[in-house]
């Protein structure tokens, strides 16, 4: 499960590299072509918007893998081992709960306000291929937020899952935290 886990994560963070990188691609060309030429890329600021917006809700589950998501494990790793897995088993379900509940709404605003156009697409490839040309719709920017808490929900029923081993190991909940990152040499 630890090994899939963090096959998963290799492939996320690289998803977010590439992502982070178009965007700091497109901002740079922005940027040179505003203030050195006097010109400016009228589709630039909107496809890094959405790649912003994409990066955010992916990049949620990486903060919490790091532990950088607000927490208090104070009382989970006050309580004995098993009422502490047992506490950490139950937030979790809290938060898929929650979770949930925000990718309902984000699929429902998604589908209702998702059929425009992307307005700076509609612009270029209309000018480009024709008014006709089909655009891609809003919808894939509205479906980052279900995409992203998407993930994270499965990522919390993993940590679930973990838990309830970790109860018949012997090993505690703040162990999933502490575990070190393998070494790689070469």
């Amino acid at each position: 499960m630890r090994r899939l886990r963090r096959l998963f994560d290799q492939i996320l963070s690289t998803v977010l590299v590439w992502l982070l990188i178009v965007l700091l691609a497109v901002m740079t060309a922005q940027i040179v072509l505003r203030y050195g030429f006097s010109a400016s890329l009228i589709w630039a600021e909107e496809v890094c918007r959405y790649l912003l917006i994409w990066v955010s809700f992916l990049a949620a589950m990486v903060a919490y893998e790091r532990g950088e998501i607000a927490s208090v494990p104070m009382l989970r790793d006050a309580l004995p081992r098993v009422g502490g897995l047992v506490l950490a088993m139950l937030a979790n379900v809290a938060g898929i709960v929650l979770l949930v509940v925000l990718i309902r709404m984000g699929l429902s605003y998604a589908g209702r306000m998702g059929s425009a156009p992307i307005p700076a697409l509609k612009f270029l490839l209309g000018d480009l291929f024709g008014p006709d040309f089909p655009v891609p719709a809003v919808y894939w920017v509205y479906i980052a937020l279900p995409v992203g808490l998407g993930l994270f929900a499965l990522r919390l029923a993993a940590d679930i899952v973990l838990y309830a081993r970790m109860i018949g190991t012997g090993e505690h909940a703040a162990d999933l935290r502490a575990t070190p990152e393998p070494e790689v040499h070469g």
